[in-house]
């Protein structure tokens, strides 16, 4: 019989338990990779805020997230590669807080009104994001096109869903996605605003909500549900 020789079991192969391990350990390790590889975009988002994309070397990216120089290079081929993720990555965890904050909400103008909220909030946290922005559409045009891309869909979404009422309830997707660039592009001029200074300004930051849902409520034109 296979495994048995002259009545004696034949050694059971140890060898298999290795593989699992093997396994376990590159999971493990591709996780910490994930890790150190969003450090790093934090890194830089971070020394961009402060310098700008061109005083964003390498060298500073390495030392503020504690790494050696040489060690950049496992996570990223070039220094582009890592501008052009910074927004894909970074700035499109800003959506999350964003979708958190709308939560249940179905009347567009709550909706925006927490959305353009927690826009704001997020800013005032990461108020170095505003000059990888600004700087991202000469820096990584790409990064960008796909951060704004991003964006641009989950408005279209959120407008298709609460938009029922007034002169856009039935418009296309084209039309929607305009709407979207537009208000996205209003979101984005206020935003502008908030410096290291201006956030500490709570009527200041409070003025730039109102406005905005005014805008809103206006270039809409929608009945509230309530």
């Amino acid at each position: 019989m296979r495994g048995e020789i002259s009545g004696i079991e034949a050694p059971v192969n140890k060898r298999a338990p290795k593989r699992q391990i093997s396994e376990k350990t590159a999971v493990k390790r591709a996780e910490r990779q994930i890790v150190k590889r969003r450090k790093l975009l934090e890194a830089a988002a971070k020394i961009i805020g402060q310098h700008g994309y061109a005083g964003c070397s390498v060298s500073r990216i390495a030392s503020k997230a504690r790494i050696a120089h040489g060690t950049f290079y496992l996570y990223f081929k070039s220094q582009q590669e890592l501008f052009d993720m910074i927004l894909p990555t970074v700035g499109l965890a800003m959506l999350d807080e964003i979708s958190n904050a709308i939560g249940d909400a179905t009347d567009p103008i709550e909706i925006e009104r927490r959305g353009f909220g927690a826009n704001v909030q997020y800013t005032i946290d990461h108020v170095y994001m505003n000059r990888v922005l600004f700087e991202g559409q000469l820096y990584t045009p790409s990064g960008y096109e796909t951060y704004f891309s991003e964006i641009t869909k989950s408005y279209v979404r959120s407008l298709k869903k609460s938009v029922n009422t007034g002169q856009f309830a039935n418009a296309s997707d084209e039309e929607l996605t305009h709407i979207a660039t537009m208000l996205i592009n209003a979101r984005t001029g206020l935003l502008f605003k908030i410096t290291k200074e201006t956030r500490k300004d709570l009527d200041f930051v409070e003025s730039l909500v109102a406005s905005y849902i005014k805008f809103v409520k206006r270039g809409l034109d929608v009945k509230r549900s309530s």
